[in-house]
């Protein structure tokens, strides 16, 4: 599979000359965050350039045997039950290897041929690992691809559901494995209505697995239902008919799957790379424009004497101080909230868990004492999984209204602040403005970034999260083999336990919420500094210059065009490559 087309080094490399230049631009100018930026983040991001396929699909889907028919292997472990409980990234190495990830962020050095007890539900050590890298010598993985293998997307394990739900939006493509004995249930529509944003759905390729379990009129009627009904979600759904298992046992024709890597190769040389490029080249194009700007107010320092500088420095400073004091006063306003949040849970939680003791009686006495005695924990159970799905929608509505205010007050102070700069320092032939893309805080990148996960993800990750936690309690023994007697034991043991339960979650409701917010507050103070720092940086070195070099103000002025003159042209370069970015000509630098 050639992802990296000449056309593609040579217009990636041009991307990099040009963020290369403007750091030193950055750097020259005195904005040294910018600077480190650019070099530590956006310049080793672009030339480590991964294209990651992510295959998802509920869990028993074949996800882990798909991945193994793309590697021509058995490479991930698999089985008749939901087997992952790990993410894996494969990626190719000339000899098998493998290394888990942990939680801790120490890496453990794995025997590629024993994976089970790292990344499977079964194993013991899955819970420690944060993601498991697997490498293999699998064509499909040359030129820097990594297959993704997730947990189900109906696994309601916390964690594994975050690492799901977390790579669809940053995904290069996805997979979405479903079974063509079951195409299509709920669960799935449910996902792909609520849990897929819409940018990622043009991203999605459908893959109808277990093809061969269908006669060839049954595999065209499924086909045709799976197409119209994706159609409700995505516009022309991509849909491919696979049989893992026949391509695994060298009956390549008919499991389909030489269709689907001929699609994934198209698609990888020419759109995504070229989507890649483009954003890269627009992000570089924003940055000099940023660049330009800041320039502009050197220029505009140059022609005020240094009183009068001084004194628009320091007006530009106060309103500086006062929108930093209101994102700190964020700070407060998050843990209000989030403590109003809580104690609404724990009253929620309280209420049903007295509502539901209150009821019990009734509904023990109106089944058998059998019945009872087989179904009662799972019963309690089920009542519990109902409640906390409702209420997990509940608190993701209210912490979602809370980082919507957040950042808007957030986005507002950058506003006031740009506009405080413009007005006091700016050129007279552009207005200087700090557009909060630069700082990737918007709210698209903040709800899949900043965070972690969208906060659609509480519905599933907290009603997993505390049945696993309180699975224990709702073991309820009754040990009598009467009826009347089972009946009167359980009316006996189940308040307590359903109190008992309730006590175990309420700590898990008030862990989701607080990490929420500190997520949140960490989100507010790296605005908060950017912001600062970004405009801050540019006005010490202004006023430096001007206190120091008074003598060299030609020189300098001459200087600072310079570098405006260097940042307009990295904008027309840049502009021009993604004007030309889908022909097939590359601009040179």
């Amino acid at each position: 599979m050639t992802l990296l087309l000449e056309r593609h080094k040579q217009a990636k490399a041009l991307i990099t000359d040009q963020l290369t230049k403007l750091a030193g631009i950055a750097e020259a100018v005195g904005m040294r965050t910018l600077d480190r930026d650019i070099r530590a983040s956006r310049i080793p991001k672009l030339e480590s350039e991964h294209f990651h396929l992510v295959v998802l699909g509920e869990f028993n889907h074949g996800k882990s045997t798909f991945v193994n028919a793309l590697l021509g292997d058995d490479v991930l472990p698999t089985g008749i039950t939901p087997t992952t409980a790990a993410i894996n990234h494969v990626v190719y190495a000339a000899e098998p290897q493998a290394k888990a990830v942990l939680q801790t962020g120490e890496h453990v050095q794995l025997d590629p041929g024993a994976l089970d007890e790292w990344v499977t539900v079964t194993g013991s050590r899955s819970r420690e690992v944060r993601y498991v890298e697997v490498g293999y010598p699998g064509e499909p993985l040359r030129e820097s691809i990594t297959l993704v293998d997730t947990p189900g997307v109906n696994d309601l394990n916390e964690q594994r559901a975050e690492i799901t739900y977390g790579y669809v939006p940053r995904a290069d493509a996805v997979l979405f494995l479903l079974d063509a004995g079951q195409a299509l249930k709920d669960s799935e529509r449910e996902f792909l209505a609520s849990h897929v944003l819409e940018g990622t759905r043009d991203r999605m390729v459908f893959v109808l697995g277990k093809i061969d379990l269908l006669s060839p009129s049954e595999r065209d009627a499924v086909l045709r239902y799976v197409r119209n009904e994706l159609g409700k979600f995505v516009d022309e759904p991509v849909v491919f008919p696979v049989s893992a298992r026949d391509w695994l046992a060298g009956r390549r024709e008919e499991s389909g799957v030489s269709e689907l890597l001929e699609h994934l190769s198209t698609f990888l040389e020419t759109d995504r790379a070229q989507i890649l490029l483009d954003n890269a080249a627009a992000d570089a194009s924003r940055t000099a424009a940023y660049l330009e700007k800041n320039l502009g107010v050197k220029l505009r320092a140059y022609d005020l004497d240094l009183a009068e500088l001084e004194q628009r420095v320091a007006s530009v400073r106060e309103q500086l101080d006062a929108s930093k004091k209101t994102l700190d006063g964020l700070h407060e306003r998050i843990r209000a909230e989030g403590e109003a949040i809580k104690s609404q849970v724990h009253l929620d939680l309280e209420t049903f868990a007295r509502k539901f003791v209150e009821a019990l009686p009734e509904q023990i006495d109106a089944v058998d004492g059998s019945d009872v005695k087989a179904f009662l924990g799972a019963f309690v159970e089920d009542k519990f999984r109902e409640w906390s799905e409702l209420e997990g929608a509940k608190i993701a509505s209210m912490l979602e209204h809370l980082a919507e205010d957040v950042i808007a007050v957030t986005n507002e102070n950058v506003a006031a602040a740009s506009a405080a700069l413009a007005d006091r320092l700016g050129p007279a032939d552009a207005q200087v403005d700090i557009d909060i893309d630069s700082f990737k805080y918007d709210v698209g990148v903040y709800a899949v970034g900043a965070l972690g996960t969208t906060v659609f993800l509480f519905i599933n990750t907290l009603a997993g999260g505390l049945l696993t936690l309180a699975a224990p309690v709702f073991a309820i023994m009754v040990k009598s083999k009467v009826s009347g007697d089972i009946k009167e034991q359980a009316k006996e043991r189940v308040p307590a336990a359903v109190h008992r339960a309730a006590e175990v979650m309420r700590p898990h409701f008030d862990q989701v919420v607080d990490e929420f917010n500190q997520r949140l507050s960490e989100f507010v103070i790296s605005a908060g500094n950017t912001l600062y720092k970004g405009i801050s940086e540019v006005l010490d070195q202004t006023l430096e210059e001007r206190r120091t070099r008074e003598s060299e103000i030609e020189s300098l002025r001459s200087r600072t065009n310079e570098l405006v003159q260097r940042a307009r042209a990295s904008q027309e370069l840049m502009k021009h490559l993604r004007e030309n970015i889908w022909t097939e000509e590359t601009p040179a630098g």
